[in-house]
C-alpha cells in the first residue's frame, strides 16, 4: 500500500510504445479540412459558371433583339420619309441614303422588306440573324407601294423608281 506521503506516479493514457493519436489524428484533420474546402469551393464556382452562362446568353439575345428593333424603326422611319417625298413630287426622284451598321452585337443580319396582304396586315420589315437565331418584325405604314427585297445588314438605300419605294444596298 502507499502511503499518503510519497507522490502519485501519473500513468500515461495509452501504451507508451504506440504513437500519439493526437498527432496522426491532427495531421488528418487539417489535409481533409483543406482537400474538401477546396473541393466545395470547386463545386460552388461550377454552379456559378454554369447558372452565369446561361445568363449572359439570355441578355446577349434580349440586347440583339433590341438593337435589331433599333435598326428597323430607323429603316421603316426611312421609308415612311420617302413616301412622304415621294407623294409630294410623283414624277420627281428620291433617294435616301442610311448608314446602317453592317453587324449588330458582333452578328452580321439580313433586311427583308415584306409586303403585307390584302386583308389589312400592313409591310414590315424583318431583320434576322442566323447565329444566335433572333428575329424581329417592324411595321411602316406607306402609301406607295414597297418592292420586297432582301438585303445584308450595313449601309442602305432607297430609291424611288416612279411607281414604288425600293431598298437596296448602298
Amino acid at each position: 500500500m502507499r502511503s499518503r506521503g510519497s507522490p502519485r506516479r501519473p500513468r500515461p493514457p495509452w501504451p507508451p510504445n504506440s504513437r500519439s493519436p493526437a498527432r496522426t489524428d491532427r495531421a488528418v484533420s487539417t489535409t481533409l479540412s483543406y482537400v474538401l474546402a477546396l473541393g466545395i469551393t470547386g463545386i460552388l464556382i461550377s454552379g456559378l459558371l454554369v447558372a452565369g452562362g446561361g445568363l449572359v446568353e439570355d441578355q446577349r439575345d434580349r440586347t440583339l433583339e433590341n438593337e435589331l428593333r433599333v435598326v428597323g424603326q430607323q429603316l421603316a422611319a426611312d421609308l415612311e420619309t420617302a413616301d412622304a417625298l415621294a407623294a409630294s413630287a410623283p414624277s420627281g426622284t428620291v433617294r435616301l441614303d442610311r448608314r446602317l451598321p453592317s453587324r449588330v452585337v458582333g452578328t452580321s443580319y439580313v433586311v427583308d422588306v415584306v409586303d403585307g396582304d390584302d386583308d389589312g396586315e400592313a409591310d414590315s420589315i424583318r431583320l434576322s440573324t442566323s447565329s444566335p437565331d433572333v428575329a424581329v418584325t417592324v411595321a411602316f405604314v406607306t402609301r406607295t407601294a414597297v418592292a420586297t427585297e432582301s438585303v445584308n445588314g450595313g449601309d442602305v438605300r432607297i430609291d424611288y423608281t416612279g411607281s414604288e419605294l425600293v431598298v437596296e444596298s448602298a
